[in-house]
């Protein structure tokens, strides 16, 4: 392709960089050219290479990462709001391979609140595990989550940074998971959780919240899960009720 000359040069190079991400030339998740490499390759200026990498950022088609370079992005991760599943269950439905990365595992007592939700008097302990979610070897959620204390226990003599807590709860602990009661709003990141995943402060995040209940209706989990907005969202299909 060559430069239409009614075309301004970041346009063209912009729908080039277009047709060749469409052509699968550079796939989800894969690094674009550095400025200097498209300068050279394309023999543009360093303004116009660096506008038209600006509109694909603004188009959400790429995305910068400091120090590392300029990806394409991937497709939302979709969760449809139908069934009580796991973060690897929903990755593994989608031929996604989950990852976890461990960042506590430890006995402590519980803010006031969700000690209320797990039914247990005040200052009596927890389990607290969290670990950010990888899909793909990308981080994105982070899991902060409150376990009753005998089960966290047995759950951390696995090991945390590979397994699936609900698969490991069913189908060794042999403890079914019957329902969660859950809500989904919106959160600015904090410092510490724009670093674990990797997203700049206050970018806008999905933080679900969900009590997860045992056959006998038993609270055994208080989970926060933190999502980046720009690769996870939920999708709900209503039905109308007959009148």
């Amino acid at each position: 392709m060559s430069p239409n000359r009614f075309s301004p040069y970041y346009r063209w190079l912009a729908e080039t960089l277009r047709e060749e991400i469409a052509q699968s030339v550079y796939k989800p998740g894969d690094a674009l050219p550095t400025e200097h490499e498209l300068m050279r390759r394309y023999n543009l200026s360093s303004t116009t290479v660096r506008r038209a990498v600006q509109d694909l950022v603004r188009e959400g088609l790429i995305y910068r990462r400091a120090g590392k370079g300029t990806f394409v992005k991937r497709s939302k991760i979709e969760e449809h709001l139908l069934h009580l599943t796991s973060f690897a269950e929903e990755m593994q439905s989608r031929h996604i391979k989950p990852n976890f990365k461990l960042i506590r595992a430890e006995p402590l007592v519980p803010p006031a609140e969700i000690a209320r939700f797990l039914d247990l008097s005040a200052r009596e302990s927890v389990f607290y595990i969290e670990r950010i979610q990888y899909a793909n070897r990308e981080p994105i959620a982070l899991a902060q989550g409150y376990w009753q204390t005998a089960l966290g226990e047995r759950l951390a003599q696995h090991d945390l940074n590979v397994i699936s807590l609900y698969e490991t709860l069913e189908q060794q602990f042999h403890i079914p998971l019957v329902e969660a009661d859950e809500s989904i709003g919106a959160v600015s990141a904090s410092a510490d959780i724009a670093r674990k995943l990797q997203v700049r402060r206050n970018a806008p995040l999905l933080v679900r919240r969900r009590l997860t209940l045992t056959l006998e209706m038993r609270p055994i989990e208080y989970t926060t899960t933190f999502y980046r907005a720009d690769q996870y969202e939920y999708k709900v299909r209503l039905a109308r009720r007959a009148t």
